[in-house]
């Protein structure tokens, strides 16, 4: 199983629609074959900070979601935002 967390940084202003963004892209990512989980989390001591949390049973299944047209599309609305490039960690963990 994979962990995936994507962590970025938009204007306080930008964070409302980074958000409604990702939701409105979350459904159609958690349909994909091998997603787990695929949640957002903010920082409350940050209101422009998001973390994206991701689980995937293979990395091959991870990298056909970031071939998708769902992550190109993601990715279109969220990096004109950004305030820093985003910072992605990927590992290795159990099933839960």
């Amino acid at each position: 199983m994979k962990l995936i967390t994507v962590e970025a940084q938009f204007a306080a202003d930008d964070a409302t629609r980074s958000i409604a963004l990702f939701e409105d892209h979350a459904p159609s990512v958690r349909d994909m074959d091998g997603c787990a989980r695929y949640d957002l989390y903010t920082d409350p001591n940050d209101g422009g900070k998001i973390m994206i949390v991701q689980r995937w049973t293979s990395m091959s299944h991870f990298d056909a979601y970031r071939q998708s047209d769902a992550f190109a599309q993601l990715g279109m609305g969220l990096k004109p935002m950004m305030t820093a490039p985003p910072v992605t960690t990927i590992c290795e963990v159990g099933p839960s």
